[in-house]
């Protein structure tokens, strides 16, 4: 077996299944983390190849001498939700998250629901190329079989006593991803007035531009036209493992991920004693100007749900916020559990007796864009690394956290490799659309020449 080292990437692992994602690699990471013989609790989604993924996986495991524990084919948060019932050493999901059919791949968490660190993924990388050429006699595990949809339903109850028999009218769409299995069902226990678009699982996700669940706005345009032709009081969509969501307000306003959590930051530091608020590098500046007003403490961390679940953990903050849309409600649970957010939302319209399109009326958002390059996984981190050497010299305002970000009084542009994919991003937010499109042009053009010329 010849290990792709490049599957291993900084928040999981991911890759081409049939190509570098294979039962043979799974079955080496089984050995690799099942020789201290913890408990594991493993899941997947509803991809093809999740359930042969998932068993040789488990055999992996269990031939190490680890505790085995199936969670089945169920949504993340149902899988996150079993190994922290279960008060698991590590909880395992088989998911290439947003991406298309053909990909898989595997994220590791500790049983709070924390994320393996790129250092620990790292590690396990290391850990399987050393043994690649080993043939192992992989025995069948003894697997416990669990389904804790019951138990994690009733938790989600307790924690939103407001919402019983609310009946406001939801438009969900699950993007044919997981989240079918558990969202309808659930809003329905709850009273809402369920409206259900694309909820049935396909691992195919016919429903999505080029078979990419990502809840982008080009993503919901069938969400945002159903919203304004029920009239109903918002729309959710989930990605395909179900760590991340967007809101459509009751106009047919397309949210992302700053302006969820300005929203859901206010009422949750209204709630809460602490008032630590963390967010990416590439999140706006809105939240700063939103949420210090009343008394949070800002703290930045570099792009990715790892960093912010992590950081949430560590300065114990109420709320983490990534542009991307992963949110982290740290009083419910420790990980990105996207359910949470339409829960969240419709808790405060209730409470604030206010439509979401009034809500978000409130909130001041700044133009901004995301613009992709292409750049191959050899050579992208490079082609950043040279940027920061370039960019330092010009500019005075110059952060390294997470890429290189330059900042200005009423702007800022940030330029980072993509860890999950052959990509560098070009972020930009201003005040104004004319500042936005002035940077735009400017580093775009930076960044064409930087990786023309390191990857000549």
């Amino acid at each position: 077996m010849q290990v792709n080292p490049y599957v291993f990437r900084a928040y999981d692992i991911r890759g081409i299944y049939g190509k570098d994602i294979t039962e043979e690699l799974f079955r080496k990471i089984g050995i690799v983390l099942g020789k201290k013989k913890k408990k594991f609790v493993v899941g997947n989604d509803i991809r093809k190849s999740g359930k042969k993924l998932a068993k040789a996986l488990m055999e992996g495991l269990g031939s190490a001498g680890a505790n085995v524990i199936y969670a089945g084919t169920a949504s993340f948060g149902q899988v996150l939700f079993s190994g922290f019932k279960l008060k698991a050493d590590k909880t395992l999901f088989i998911t290439a998250s947003h991406l298309p059919p053909k990909w898989n791949g595997l994220k590791g968490y500790l049983g709070d629901g924390e994320p393996l660190l790129k250092e620990q993924i790292e590690e396990i990388r290391d850990e399987v190329i050393k043994i690649q050429d080993i043939k192992f006699e992989f025995q069948k595990p003894k697997i416990e079989e669990v389904n804790l949809k019951n138990e994690y339903l009733n938790a989600l109850l307790k924690k939103f006593p407001l919402l019983k028999n609310n009946n406001l009218k939801i438009i969900v769409d699950c993007g044919n991803g997981v989240m079918g299995l558990v969202v309808p069902e659930f809003f329905k226990k709850f009273g809402f007035r369920v409206i259900e678009l694309f909820c049935q699982p396909n691992p195919d996700f016919p429903n999505r531009p080029n078979q990419n669940t990502e809840p982008t706005f080009e993503a919901t345009k069938k969400l945002r036209e159903k919203v304004i032709k029920e009239k109903a009081d918002f729309g959710v969509t989930f990605d395909g493992d179900g760590d991340r969501s967007a809101i459509i307000d009751d106009k047919g306003n397309y949210l992302n991920g700053n302006q969820m959590g300005i929203i859901l930051g206010k009422e949750i530091l209204s709630e809460s004693k602490g008032k630590r608020v963390i967010k990416t590098i590439a999140c706006s500046l809105s939240i700063e100007e939103e949420l210090k007003p009343l008394g949070a403490k800002i703290i930045e961390v570099p792009v990715g749900h790892t960093y912010v679940i992590s950081g949430c953990k560590k300065e114990r903050a109420s709320i983490g916020i990534e542009e991307s849309g992963h949110i982290v409600m740290k009083d419910y649970f420790l990980f990105d559990d996207a359910i949470l957010v339409p829960l969240k939302i419709a808790e405060i319209i209730l409470k604030e007796g206010k439509k979401l399109s009034q809500l978000v009326a409130e909130i001041e958002i700044y133009p901004f864009e995301e613009i992709v390059f292409e750049c191959p996984d050899e050579t992208k981190f490079g082609v950043v690394k040279n940027l920061i050497t370039v960019l330092k010299r010009k500019y005075e305002k110059v952060s390294t956290l997470d890429g290189v970000k330059v900042s200005f009084d009423d702007s800022w542009i940030l330029i980072r490799a993509a860890h999950t994919s052959p990509k560098i991003r070009l972020y930009v937010e201003a005040h104004t659309k004319e500042k936005l499109n002035f940077l735009k042009e400017k580093f775009s053009q930076i960044l064409k020449e930087e990786i023309k010329k390191t990857c000549k």
